[in-house]
């Protein structure tokens, strides 16, 4: 069996590994500052209540492409979600009216030159992920993550509801995935596919240590390497959370198991 897979799916892999490995480190820094969303953060209702929220958000989403034809009601929600990640994560470094204006400039910067546009989506990507990793413990983010990889599982081969909506935002050119396309070779990743696996690492980091959260890390990208490899003789759309969600989760174990026998 030969190993081969295409240089846009090897792209689309390297910014992966890239968005985890600055997940893990911006975690770290709300982490370091006590920053999060939630009270109670070992409260596993947490997962639930963003389960439901995903829920919703999907079944408005459907809605909104049935009764709505247009595309500027999409870049503006895309502009504030850029602006609210930008001006949080520049306020580590800034004061509040310099984080502000980094933040307006950076979305003006998308809305002037579309290039900037899939940038932009990593860095947000990168600070919610951060974010919410850095306000749950591990069990809820589990519980959160086997449940969300679940649905995504249903979304995509049962109801296919979830490639009803990637179809139609991507005619509208509204798509919230990042992707590379060369010749008559494409391929795009979700933007909660990136976010999902760093609040995993993140919680792992929280609750057991860098090691283990290299590994969580170091699964989510072997687990999306497999899928790209599968997806080389097939066409269409696949779920991308079960397989990385599933390496982050055998690394984690293995990880565990090999600090249990050294006695770390």
């Amino acid at each position: 069996m030969v190993f081969r897979i295409r240089f846009v799916a090897l792209q689309l892999l390297l910014v992966f590994a890239v968005a985890q490995a600055a997940g893990l480190v911006v975690g770290s820094l709300f982490l370091a500052q006590d920053i999060q969303v939630m009270e109670d953060p070992s409260d596993p209702a947490n997962a639930l209540y963003f389960l439901g929220g995903i829920l919703v958000s999907t079944a408005v989403l459907m809605a909104v492409l049935y009764f709505y034809k247009g595309t500027w009601f999409f870049k503006a929600v895309e502009a504030l979600l850029m602006f609210v990640a930008a001006n949080l994560f520049f306020s580590f470094f800034l004061d509040g009216v310099a984080a502000l204006g980094v933040a307006v400039g950076l979305v003006a910067l998308r809305l002037l030159f579309e290039p900037f546009r899939q940038y932009l989506l990593l860095f947000s990507t990168v600070v919610v992920g951060g974010l919410l990793g850095a306000s749950l413990e591990f069990f809820p983010v589990l519980l959160f993550v086997v449940l969300l990889a679940a649905y995504d599982f249903a979304a995509v081969f049962l109801t296919k509801h979830m490639v009803f909506l990637a179809k139609r935002l991507d005619e509208r050119k509204a798509s919230f995935s990042v992707g590379f396309k060369q010749k008559r070779q494409e391929v795009q990743l979700g933007t909660g596919d990136f976010v999902v696996p760093i609040v995993l690492a993140v919680s792992v980091l929280n609750g057991f240590g860098p090691f283990l959260a290299l590994a969580a890390g170091l699964g989510a990208v072997l687990g999306l390497g497999g899928l790209l490899w599968h997806m080389e003789s097939r066409k269409g759309y696949f779920p991308g959370l079960p397989p990385i969600v599933g390496g982050q989760l055998l690394l984690v174990g293995v990880g565990f198991l090999v600090k249990t026998v050294l006695g770390g």
